[in-house]
């Protein structure tokens, strides 16, 4: 998930083993006049975006990091018992 403009501390995953939750606030590095600019791409401010998983994964065992702005979540998947 890209994550520009986002610091470690200001994220909060929440994982279950079907879903992930990913919250967090993106801060203006400096204030722009609106009619200074004709695009904006990033939301500033609060956000949250929310996953269904495929499969039911092994929560214990889900690893994340952030690093230039991207962040990079491990979800192993649970093992299935034949």
């Amino acid at each position: 998930s890209a994550i520009a403009g986002v610091k470690g501390d200001d994220i909060d995953l929440s994982i279950a083993k079907d879903a992930i939750t990913i919250k967090g606030f993106r801060q203006r590095a400096e204030s722009i006049d609106p009619n200074d600019y004709l695009h904006q791409e990033l939301h500033w401010g609060t956000f949250s975006r929310s996953v269904i998983l495929p499969a039911d994964i092994n929560v214990d065992q889900a690893k994340a990091s952030i690093k230039n702005g991207l962040l990079t979540i491990r979800l192993p998947k649970l093992a299935r018992e034949i």
